[in-house]
């Protein structure tokens, strides 16, 4: 039986416990480091949307003159992803 050391990926520790199974089957994670921000997270996501940074990469190609539609092409995302990042910073 193989062990994998599960570390947040937000501050690094290794005080992980389980937290249930996501819809898509992939197993949970939650932090229990009480000055991390990240509570609950995923080793491997489904959507690419989903992970942890893509918010930010979507605001630099945006603040780089990308339109929404050449953004979700180079970010791998749907423009609706995009549209959502814009919205929750009044961008949009």
């Amino acid at each position: 039986m193989v062990m994998i050391a599960v570390k947040c990926p937000d501050c690094g520790s290794e005080k992980v416990g389980k937290y249930g199974i996501s819809s898509a089957g992939v197993q949970r994670y939650k932090c229990k480091n009480t000055e991390c921000k990240t509570v609950i997270f995923q080793l491997e996501y489904s959507y690419k949307g989903c992970k942890p940074g893509v918010e930010a990469e979507i605001l630099r190609k945006i603040a780089n003159s990308g339109g929404i539609r050449d953004t979700a092409r180079s970010v791998e995302v749907s423009k609706y992803k995009v549209k959502s990042v814009l919205k929750k910073q009044h961008l949009l």
